[in-house]
């Protein structure tokens, strides 16, 4: 693999999409009931599936977003980006969810669907306040109530966004400098939280996924100076391999992943680099899926199985990421131009995270 990355074709696009399927298969174990019995919990001993597509996204996040930052005019622009990325698609999921998925399958007439408190408040998502419960929705599936239980990452990721401006600003995110968070949240994420007996999930996972978003972000500011090399790679994934279900399989994993993900999304793919032509559909992949996987349930039982549910929620979710894209993401993508300055030669990766 060459090391000007910003001059290659690439295959984010591919890869976003495969994380975003494998957030629906994972979810589907349980879903039906088998929460045990998913296949990357089993075979790592420490990480799920969803997790681990969780870290894919965080870590080619990192790295996009550390060249989006480069490539701002202001840290105006940069945040006005930023939403404009996130925002449009979230706000119209979650009005879809809330006024035609909710009145469609609650147990609550209208009326008192419409009046319940619980209605109004999951609208709060659109302000990255985690809210999964809409009144009298999917009551009698194995996760009761819960509309969509992937919409929890965003907030992180708004955060990530913040972390990234504050150590542009800071002189924090250069070369010798990123290192520095990294450590702190290392030694945060493998030692303090213990320590000090912190049970949050959402705080456990600033510390989880941040060290994987600005691992992905070191990676870029390193990325013309690390050697990318199949044997390196190959290395790093048997040393994965060999340590699951071990004491350090985790630390090896935090080492790994970062490395594994990026050689995947620069590897002279051509058929995969051509896999985003029609557009990006990760995103609505991701905030659609939870919701269509519990409307299956909730209509054909958790006796569908893993399979059948994840190929009957996997088309109708499709189609609302393809119209999502479509409709939603890529018209408000084209105003962030307006908002973008010309990236300094060799300093802004190609990708579609700018």
């Amino acid at each position: 693999m060459q090391t000007s990355f910003h001059t290659r074709e690439n295959n984010f696009d591919f890869l976003r999409f495969f994380a975003a399927a494998l957030v629906l298969f994972a979810h589907s174990y349980p879903l039906v009931g088998r929460r045990g019995d998913e296949p990357l919990t089993v075979l790592t001993g420490y990480e799920k599936g969803g997790s681990i597509a969780v870290g894919i996204f965080f870590v080619m996040s990192g790295y996009l977003i550390a060249s989006s930052w480069l490539a701002s005019s202001s840290p105006q622009s940069f945040l006005l980006k930023r939403a404009l990325r996130i925002f449009p698609a979230l706000i119209v999921a979650v009005l879809l969810t809330t006024f035609v998925l909710g009145p469609l399958v609650t147990q609550f007439d209208l009326a008192r669907y419409l009046a319940a408190d619980g209605t109004w408040t999951y609208l709060q998502n659109i302000l990255l306040v985690t809210r999964f419960e809409l009144p009298g929705v999917f009551d009698g599936n194995i996760y009761p109530d819960v509309v969509n239980g992937s919409l929890w990452t965003l907030p992180l990721e708004v955060l990530m966004y913040i972390g990234v401006m504050i150590l542009g600003l800071t002189g924090f995110l250069k070369r010798r400098l990123i290192f520095l968070p990294i450590a702190a949240l290392a030694v945060g994420h493998f030692w303090l939280l213990g320590k000090l007996g912190i049970d949050s999930y959402f705080i456990k996972n600033i510390f989880k996924l941040g060290l994987l978003y600005y691992a992905g972000s070191a990676l870029f500011l390193y990325r013309d100076d690390i050697p990318w090399r199949g044997w390196i790679a190959a290395l790093l994934f048997a040393a994965l391999v060999a340590t699951f279900r071990t004491d350090i399989g985790q630390l090896v994993y935090f080492v790994a992943l970062p490395y594994l993900v990026l050689y995947l999304a620069y590897a002279p793919l051509p058929w995969v680099s051509r896999f985003g032509k029609y557009g990006d559909f990760s995103y609505g992949l991701y905030i659609y899926a939870f919701p269509f996987q519990q409307l299956a349930v909730y209509l054909f039982g958790p006796q569908i199985g893993v399979l059948g549910l994840s190929l009957i929620a996997f088309v109708p979710t499709l189609i609302c990421a393809a119209l999502s894209w479509h409709l939603v993401e890529a018209p408000a993508m084209k105003l962030k131009r307006l908002f973008a300055r010309a990236p300094q030669p060799g300093r802004a990766a190609r990708g579609s995270e700018g």
